[in-house]
């Protein structure tokens, strides 16, 4: 792992040394010392991969929960939707974006700012480091922690339990580092941070919601670790409003500047990155869009529904047609069942149809290089694709929101049986959740994924049916309103471990066809089990194997991907 670490810093330090930077006329670029580069020139390249492993992580997980799929069930990505693991589905991304791009500089980082007294910046570093450890225990479940960033070529490795403790510590200390006043001179935050423009204060509100999530991670342990009081004290001093919030915000990109490990567009969202620009086609299933149009049975439409659902217009037509999804629940996808992404034939007028299903589907890819107004155009000009809020290239990233402390404060007081102050909070969650999507959305435009929700538009909604009353509140309606708040996001797949997949949580919600089918290789995950984390990287198999092998008794096996991970099981025997 070393060996990997060292790496990241040299491709770190070759881009940031061929970019315009003030350096001695006599220094030799290609021997560059670790002190080389000035934090706060550092600081925005941390945050790009810091923030790719954070949305690398939501992507993977947005397979295995059912908000997105692909056509074809081979490949790396299109058997993680049926949820097995052929073609190294035990993927490196979000280890590699975080060991390789941003891991290998922390320490010279942190010793830099240590001599300056530059302690806001010390803070960063902490809560990078307890973000990344955090993520890797929550995909992998074991990792090497403690020794991970030393001078050891082969770390041995940590449990879920030492990972996820030693990040929640990191992040105290990040609070306490942020709290501290700088010394005189010392390089301040604003001089580097692309995220919260320096703005301590939204940092420390960044580590308590971080806090509060990472606690309310653990409602299934038996052993105390759950504290509903101090999720609650934590989100007091976490995000109290959308302009607290830590959002990375992305440009539309004409042209690639290419980062240093994959020569993705260094200014684009993460997502769009991953699907839509890499080429491969990606569909919304049926279970969210029933999440965005029939919320609860109730047969309301959501505001948001055009936004994060991609619609199609022929030419000439007024009425916008919302793609229906890919019903992962049928055999859509086995055999000779699909019949491609929906294609729209221009001389019939006519979109293709699946087997199953008299309708079109609609794909999350919108070539956003090439039409800046970010809908798929046919040459006669018809609509293929308005594309979905989060995959734009210059939509933002919602590292850390308040929507989600919302819903986070609504399910520890249901679970207090505070009903009233729990349908509150949840109602504030979706409201918030609307509000922020407007602050990207544009009230004048004339696409529909585009336009804003107007605030009759949006109160309608909070009135509805579909968001129900206090008396209705169930723990189901505040988990799957959350879900929708963080679309892509591995927290949905953290709350869907912690509520075992339960269809009595996430109405309508089962696991894909292909998975209970006599079609599907039920090696990875046996019958009767779940997916419940990724599989080892090829890095730690090879150059680490025998520590790997030491840290679970299944760690080399196949089914490693059905055991829990540390938080996910309600007693520290979790590997049994």
């Amino acid at each position: 792992m070393k060996k990997i670490n060292k790496l990241g810093t040299v491709l770190l330090m070759t881009l940031m040394f061929t970019s315009c930077m003030d350096l001695d006329i006599n220094t030799d670029p290609s021997n560059l010392a670790s002190s080389s580069g000035s934090i706060a020139f550092r600081l925005p390249r941390m945050q790009y991969w810091v923030g790719h492993t954070h949305q690398t992580t939501g992507f993977f997980a947005s397979l295995l929960n059912q908000q997105i799929t692909l056509p074809t069930r081979g490949g790396r990505y299109g058997s993680l939707a049926e949820w097995t693991a052929a073609n190294n589905t035990a993927s490196t991304y979000p280890y590699q974006a975080f060991f390789v791009g941003a891991a290998g500089t922390f320490d010279d980082v942190y010793r830099m700012a240590e001599e300056e007294g530059a302690y806001h910046y010390m803070g960063v570093i902490k809560l990078f480091r307890a973000m990344g450890f955090m993520v890797m225990g929550d995909v992998y479940g074991e990792m090497p922690y403690t020794k991970a960033l030393g001078d050891e070529l082969n770390p041995t490795y940590d449990d879920g339990k030492t990972l996820f403790n030693g990040a929640l510590a990191e992040l105290e200390e990040a609070i306490a580092l942020f709290k501290k006043p700088q010394e005189t001179g010392a390089t301040t935050l604003k001089e580097g941070d692309s995220w919260n423009g320096g703005d301590v204060n939204k940092w420390i509100k960044l580590c308590y919601g971080l806090k509060a999530r990472y606690l309310n991670n653990l409602s299934k342990k038996t052993d105390g670790s759950y504290k509903p009081a101090d999720i609650l004290s934590a989100l007091e001093n976490a995000p109290q409003s959308n302009g607290e919030s830590t959002i990375i915000h992305h440009e539309y990109a004409t042209a690639a500047v290419g980062d240093n490990l994959w020569g993705d567009d260094i200014r684009s969202n993460y997502l769009y990155i991953w699907l839509d620009n890499w080429g491969n086609y990606f569909y919304v299933t049926k279970w969210y869009v029933d999440l965005l149009t029939d919320f609860d049975g109730k047969g309301v439409v959501d505001p948001r529904a055009d936004k994060l659902v991609p619609s199609a217009r022929i030419k000439g037509n007024t009425e916008w047609f919302r793609t229906p999804g890919v019903d992962m629940q049928s055999d859509i996808r086995v055999g000779t069942n699909w019949k491609g992404p929906g294609a729209y034939d221009a001389t019939t007028k006519k979109w293709t149809v699946t087997a199953t299903t008299d309708s079109t589907v609609i794909s999350l890819q919108t070539k956003g290089v090439f039409h800046p107004n970010y809908l798929d155009v046919a040459s006669d000009g018809t609509i293929l694709n308005t594309g979905t809020f989060y995959v734009r290239s210059d939509a933002p990233t919602h590292l850390l929101c308040y929507p989600e402390m919302c819903f986070i404060k609504a399910e520890v007081l249901f679970r207090q049986g505070q009903t009233g102050p729990a349908f509150d909070a949840y109602k504030e969650g979706i409201k918030a959740h609307i509000d922020l999507l407007n602050e990207k959305l544009t009230a004048g435009d004339n696409n529909i994924a585009k336009k804003a929700i107007t605030a009759a538009e949006r109160d309608d909604y909070l009135n509805s049916a579909a968001v129900g009353t206090a008396a209705d509140l169930t723990l189901g309606k505040i988990m799957m309103q959350k879900f929708i708040a963080l679309s892509f996001s591995n927290q949905n797949w953290n709350d869907m471990r912690r509520m075992d997949y339960s269809p009595n949580v996430y109405r309508g919600w089962a696991e894909p066809y292909e998975r209970t089918s006599g079609s599907n290789d039920k090696k990875w995950i046996p019958a009767g089990k779940q997916y419940r984390r990724l599989g080892y990287v090829s890095h730690e198999f090879n150059y680490n194997n025998a520590n790997l092998a030491a840290s679970h008794p299944h760690a080399l096996l196949d089914d490693i991907r059905s055991f829990p991970v540390w938080w996910d099981y309600p007693t520290d025997d979790y590997k049994q």
